[in-house]
């Protein structure tokens, strides 16, 4: 039993080694399956290119998910994954890698890059350190569905964030997807766009600061619930910063004048993205109303996702 006097989760152990192994063959199967559908034009389109390359990767960490009987052997691919789906889709189109780039996609793919940077200094993920010990609570609880652990772990835990991921990423792809020499020049919604994934990156940078702070101590230890810096204003400001991110790239999209032409790939992604957000924060919501005795008042009194001023407690 936890000092919480909860169960302890079960261990699910896998080597380091293989976690290596399953993101070396990914990016080698990644590698190969876009070479093959682009050099003989299975799929014209660099973005369907994009998803069906992303989804083979991803086909490839589940069947080690499945090897190794732990499916957080997938949870770094979702923030690996966009970068290098960026890169390859502008090179692609622009003449390979010697092809031009204009400041609009410079700005996408370094923000991309360093939003995915945060992820790795915050949360150095153990697989690539000691391997893992335990699977991530949400797979465990899907676990006990009734259907095949492999389907669910293929369909729920594997393709589904990737697709979703990837209509997030859609916005950023357009953009990247496009000639330079075909896009406006750069104007106040590439401002917008950069401001916002600065923005975004910032919230997600000084709130994993500070809640991995409060998780040194002694009261998080004992079952307290964290309620300064941003999260006095959001119970999940970290939620918030993901959301703001991929909302900020649709202005990019808006200054390289492709939003009319395919509107439904540039919000429905996003949309999508703030709806599972909001939904996975309504289950930790439940989690820690669980875990942490303090954590009802917090609920009545902080916004769930957006932030907003905290509001008293009506008496």
């Amino acid at each position: 039993m936890s000092e919480l006097g909860l169960p302890l989760p079960p261990n699910r152990l896998v080597p380091a080694s293989q976690c290596y192994l399953a993101y070396g063959s990914a990016l080698l199967a990644g590698i190969v399956s876009w070479w093959a559908l682009y050099t003989f034009q299975i799929i014209e389109d660099v973005f369907w290119i994009g998803l069906t390359v992303t989804c083979i990767c991803t086909v490839v960490i589940w069947l080690f998910s499945i090897a190794n009987g732990n499916s957080s052997i997938y949870d770094p691919y979702w923030v690996i994954a966009p970068p290098f789906l960026a890169f390859a889709i502008k090179v692609s189109v622009g003449a390979g890698l010697a092809g031009p780039w204009n400041l609009r996609q410079i700005c996408v793919f370094v923000c991309l890059l360093i939003w995915a940077g945060r992820y790795h200094i915050f949360y150095r993920w153990s697989g690539w350190r000691t391997g893992l010990v335990h699977e991530d609570w949400r797979y465990e609880q899907m676990r006990s569905f009734p259907l095949p652990y492999w389907l669910i772990s293929l369909l729920g835990m594997h393709l589904f964030p990737t697709i979703l991921v990837y209509f997030a990423f859609a916005p950023a792809a357009l953009v990247l997807g496009k000639l330079p020499s075909q896009q406006p020049a750069f104007n106040i919604w590439d401002v917008m766009g950069l401001a916002g994934a600065i923005s975004a990156v910032a919230i997600l940078f000084f709130a994993d600061e500070q809640l991995r702070k409060f998780r040194m101590t002694n009261e998080y230890n004992q079952g307290g619930t964290y309620n300064g810096g941003l999260w006095k204003y959001s119970r999940h400001p970290n939620y918030f910063g993901e959301v703001l991110f991929w909302f900020s790239m649709i202005p990019f999209v808006l200054a390289a004048g492709i939003a009319g032409s395919k509107p439904v790939f540039v919000f429905s992604g996003p949309i999508a993205m703030a709806l599972f957000f909001r939904f996975s924060a309504w289950l930790m919501d439940i989690r820690s109303l669980q875990r942490r005795p303090g954590y009802q008042q917090v609920m009545e009194s902080t916004s769930p996702l957006f932030p907003w001023l905290s509001r008293e407690k009506s008496k």
